[in-house]
């Protein structure tokens, strides 16, 4: 595993991947050249398809792929921001005053404007696509916390129906990013269209007045 990767493979990895390290070790040995060393060995045995020393493309994917070098918070931000966007078709045609109110409080204001103002599609979104997301809204009911899992989920999905549209193996690292993962391959489950994630992903690497990416809201599991 190239050093660099597995730096960034370190702190982009879900805590609960880490098969018998505690949080509080985990932590501690992030923070330490000698632990970091552990961690890396640990993960090359767990995921030798991933991490292994055949998988010379790495240098040049973490160049295209920038989320390679992110760590889990992040990652768990872009995929929320990717789950909202999907259901933005959806959000939009609902019209109802008080649904309204609880979808922007469920998805926070800024993923809310996100929902509303994004568009992958450049023009109309799939009527299909508008009424999965409807169905999906309607199961959750008023469970603001069923609502924010459900777009978490969609956003797994979308994001790693763009890794595995470049490599499988490229999935198979984005869904150590998180507790439990959709099946794999997710590409014909993606709602969004195949150029979205790449032209969000570049829009994130632009720098904005502060110097700093743009951000999603994040919602608290």
């Amino acid at each position: 595993m190239h050093r660099l990767h597995a730096q960034a493979a370190l702190d982009g990895l879900h805590p609960s991947r880490w098969p018998g390290v505690p949080a509080t070790l985990l932590e501690r040995s992030r923070h330490s050249g000698l632990g970091r060393r552990h961690l890396a060995r640990a993960m090359l045995r767990e995921q030798p398809r991933v991490f292994g020393p055949d998988s010379g493309r790495w240098d040049d994917w973490v160049a295209q792929e920038p989320w390679l070098a992110w760590p889990q918070p992040e990652i768990d931000t872009f995929t929320r921001e990717l789950g909202a966007i999907a259901f933005g078709p959806a959000v939009r045609v609902t019209v109802e005053r008080g649904e309204v109110l609880f979808l922007r409080e469920a998805l926070g204001l800024d993923a809310w404007r996100r929902a509303q103002a994004a568009d992958p599609w450049c023009g109309p979104a799939p009527e299909a696509v508008r009424h999965m997301g409807r169905a999906a809204i309607q199961r959750c009911g008023r469970d603001a916390q069923s609502l924010r899992d459900a777009i978490y989920e969609r956003g797994k999905i979308e994001f790693l129906g763009h890794a595995g549209r470049r490599d499988a193996r490229l999935a198979e690292r984005l869904a150590l990013a998180y507790a439990t993962a959709p099946t794999l391959p997710c590409a014909k489950e993606s709602w969004l269209p195949a150029t979205a994630v790449p032209a969000l992903l570049a829009e994130r690497a632009k720098p904005t007045d502060d110097g700093d990416a743009p951000a999603v809201e994040a919602q608290p599991e």
